[in-house]
């Protein structure tokens, strides 16, 4: 009696015929025209989630060289949460182990990078408090915190600026500070900061009020007149407040 393959094995063979069909053949007693629907549907939802979920990085790609990409991510990369929104973090893991193209963008990473943050804080479920100070409350009195869904994050592309008619294919020469943040009307949008405001926020993150914060910077840049650097520190602090930036620490 010929020994039949189990119907565990039967199932490694069906998924490995759907996720890499050229290399891979479908079991014996599956309809071939069976089988290519389902490659098709399952390929097409995968393409589809990355595609929603990196529209810019899906622009600067032609559709041979996506196409190439998208089948190496569904061969190589074991998912490791069934939620369909955490398709894109699955995504980004890939990017950053086992991706291997010569050819891809310097900039594709962190490109990447920045448009999961915009789904990531889209989603969140983050237990969000609003603050404003009380009539006559100093707002560089308080400790102040970013929002669960406020983050700053550095770039060594300006990424917010990639598009098809601009590819960097270098570094700036400086960071690229952005706030990327969830605005009350659920949106998520951005913030380009410079290397002092992100220091402040920094350091307010760090547990300083306001007033202490601004202090340390006015020493760190030897400014002459530590009140300007405090009247700066004001303005952008009650600025994030207005936008829901910051919470109570």
């Amino acid at each position: 009696m010929s020994q039949q393959p189990s119907f565990i094995d039967t199932q490694y063979q069906f998924a490995q015929a759907i996720r890499d069909p050229v290399n891979n053949p479908a079991p014996d007693n599956i309809e071939q025209r069976r089988m290519a629907i389902y490659q098709e549907l399952f390929y097409n939802n995968i393409e589809g989630f990355i595609a929603n979920g990196f529209p810019v990085l899906r622009e600067i790609f032609s559709d041979d060289a996506w196409d190439k990409m998208i089948r190496d991510f569904i061969i190589k990369h074991h998912c490791k949460t069934p939620l369909f929104h955490e398709i894109a973090r699955e995504f980004l893991a890939y990017l950053d182990n086992e991706r291997d193209c010569a050819t891809d963008p310097v900039f594709m990473k962190e490109l990447a990078h920045y448009e999961w943050v915009e789904l990531a804080l889209s989603v969140s479920d983050a237990d969000v408090q609003h603050f404003q100070p009380e009539l006559g409350q100093d707002s560089l009195s308080v400790k102040l915190v970013s929002s669960p869904v406020a983050w700053t994050l550095p770039y060594h592309y300006p990424v917010h600026l990639i598009g098809p008619d601009f590819l960097p294919d270098q570094a700036s020469e400086q960071p690229v500070f952005l706030l990327i943040y969830r605005n009350s009307d659920d949106g998520v949008t951005f913030l380009e900061l410079n290397p002092v405001s992100a220091r402040l926020i920094e350091l307010l993150n760090d547990g300083l009020t306001g007033q202490l914060a601004a202090t340390q910077i006015a020493q760190e840049l030897q400014h002459p007149s530590a009140d300007v650097v405090i009247a700066g520190a004001r303005s952008l602090i009650e600025d994030w407040l207005q936008r829901n930036i910051l919470q109570l620490a």
